[in-house]
């Protein structure tokens, strides 16, 4: 799944996605191959859906395209 990075705050971030209501959550500790403070809003983002620990769906995976 593709989005693009809408907010960014302290070690954690919201994608937004066309066709799913709302933004998808993400955590710095699920990117991939990039870091946390080299990441901008309005970067495109490829990611996987997946539970997070507080069972809550958030984006894993999360990778710049």
């Amino acid at each position: 799944m593709e989005g693009i990075i809408k907010v960014l705050k302290e070690g954690f971030g919201f994608i937004k996605t066309e066709g799913q209501a709302g933004d998808v959550f993400f955590h710095a500790k699920n990117l991939v191959g990039t870091d946390f403070d080299s990441l901008q809003e309005g970067q495109t983002v490829s990611f996987e859906i997946g539970e997070g620990n507080n069972g809550k769906q958030q984006a894993l995976n999360v990778q710049l395209v």
